[in-house]
């Protein structure tokens, strides 16, 4: 076990143990020993979720930005993903919509590319939190489905399901059908067990959510004894490990129980206990249930029922409100997300995903203004009309999709392929001197030159010719293409499958 793994363990423990303060402390230890930018990435936005759970919000939405930032510069979709969630709350918390939506537009969009693949259930739970707290509970259960079925141990699934329970209560809340409610807090119950049902499982965090969410759902449907008994679980586990939301809601749904077993004035004390904990903290869509409680108790000894009730079909329209509030931001979301997929389809080669010509004329001026010298590769295949005409233009294609994927491998991070049309490719090579990218493309023309090609004869083969040139700081890119061609041109002039200069 290496260093930065050791202590990326001792982070893990820490955070399981309710420790955040100290976990996000030792993340940042763990990326400063990590090995490349994608692992420092990585470890970087375990610390600022560590940062959230203890209440350093500043502190956690600076660091995001600086991760969102070098990781869209590199193109690490999973941590640009998880990046993006936490400045979306930390948009939200401040009232900035607009940003918000921005924001979750693009993570929205990055969610999309992503495999289903056991490697990205943590961003896939952490985007479903950040759906939940932005009110997106629907998309939220979706996305924790998602993630669930990519939980490859009990700690995860164990999270995600506390997180789903919370998720439930939340949509039951904004519920007016009464038959959908029940649904719906049964759901959340059996997540919220879930949850808590696996030998072993440590995750404070996940343990103190599933109980003080079940200890409500409990106290919402009469079953009052198990409630009581959740509720003081929780409200042990969150004083302990200072959850300061889950101990608000285990403090209303004790009350909610007490109340409904023994109809018990004094339970006032507990409810002014609840809202005082969960002042300052974005619980309000849980706590319907406790304001009508209130006005029972204070109402106990009078004849206030169609009072009560007119109170309790405000709260629920209330929440209603806020759910179809939530719908149209949604559909907001879902737009941007759009644009965004519309764009990277403008930019992109339908047939091998690679970018197009007009990714390029962005891609090209940034990279010699910023990365100079910049060596930039014009590759030709030699004979591809013979393979269109001899085997067909469906094989042709197929070869066409091979030659993409070699391109991709040989590219270093940040460097560029491009497909231009036919059998026409570029490659843009950042920080690179000539001797390196003549390597680079000798690579290129040998494994184009030995491969046998899926679908065509192993006797027929292939050959690259190659136009290389050099752009230095304040090249013109235009002229960097057109010499690139010009030397294209020369190699194919002098026999075809080489490299040329210019």
């Amino acid at each position: 076990m290496n260093a930065t793994t050791s202590t990326e363990q001792l982070a893990v423990e820490a955070r399981q143990s309710g420790e955040f303060r100290r976990a996000a402390e030792l993340f940042s230890a763990a990326a400063a020993e990590a090995p490349d930018l994608q692992a420092r990435l990585h470890l970087q936005i375990r610390q600022a979720i560590c940062l959230v759970a203890a209440d350093r919000l500043e502190e956690a939405a600076a660091l995001a930005r600086v991760v969102a930032d070098e990781a869209r510069a590199d193109g690490h979709l999973a941590e640009l993903a998880d990046a993006l969630g936490l400045l979306v709350d930390d948009h939200t918390r401040a009232g900035r919509w607009a940003e918000a939506t921005q924001a979750l537009s693009e993570a929205v969009y990055i969610l999309q590319r992503l495999p289903n693949d056991p490697q990205y259930y943590q961003v896939l739970q952490n985007m479903a939190d950040t759906y939940a707290h932005c009110g997106f509970v629907e998309p939220a259960l979706e996305l924790y489905d998602r993630a669930l079925r990519l939980a490859d141990n009990d700690s995860d699934r164990q999270f995600t399901y506390a997180s789903m329970s919370a998720a439930y209560h939340d949509a039951a809340q904004r519920e007016t059908d009464p038959l959908e409610q029940h649904r719906l807090l049964h759901d959340g119950l059996y997540a919220a067990t879930a949850a808590l049902d696996p030998e072993g499982a440590t995750e404070a965090l996940s343990i103190g959510e599933a109980l003080a969410h079940r200890s409500m759902m409990l106290a919402e449907i009469g079953h009052y004894h198990s409630a009581v008994d959740d509720a003081r679980r929780a409200r042990d586990v969150a004083s302990q490990h200072g959850l300061r939301g889950e101990l608000a809601l285990s403090i209303a749904g004790e009350a909610l129980a007490v109340w409904g077993l023994s109809r018990d004035a004094g339970v006032r004390d507990l409810i002014a206990e609840a809202f005082a904990a969960a002042e300052g903290l974005d619980l309000e869509r849980y706590l319907g249930p406790l304001h009508e409680l209130e006005v029972e108790v204070l109402w106990t000894l009078g004849q206030y029922t169609e009072a009560r009730a007119a109170l309790e079909l405000q709260l629920r329209a209330a929440l209603r409100r806020q759910h179809d509030e939530s719908a149209v931001r949604w559909e907001h979301v879902r737009l941007g997300a759009d644009h965004l997929e519309v764009a990277a389809i403008s930019e992109s080669d339908p047939l091998t995903g690679l970018p197009n010509r007009r990714h390029l004329a962005h891609v090209l001026p940034e990279a010699v203004h910023a990365h100079a010298p910049v060596c930039l590769g014009m590759i030709d295949l030699d004979g591809f009309k013979h393979i269109n005409d001899e085997y067909g233009y469906l094989l042709g294609d197929g070869v066409l999709q091979e030659v993409a994927t070699v391109l991709e491998r040989v590219c270093r991070r940040g460097d560029t392929v491009v497909r231009l049309g036919g059998d026409e490719f570029v490659m843009v090579l950042r920080e690179t001197s000539p001797n390196d990218a003549r390597a680079v493309f000798e690579r290129v023309r040998q494994l184009i030159g030995m491969r046998t090609w899926h679908g065509i004869p192993a006797d027929v083969r292939l050959t690259a010719s190659v136009g290389l040139t050099v752009g230095s700081h304040g090249a013109e890119p235009d002229q960097l293409l057109a010499q690139a061609t010009n030397a294209l041109q020369q190699a194919k002039r002098a026999g075809r499958d080489r490299i040329i200069i210019q």
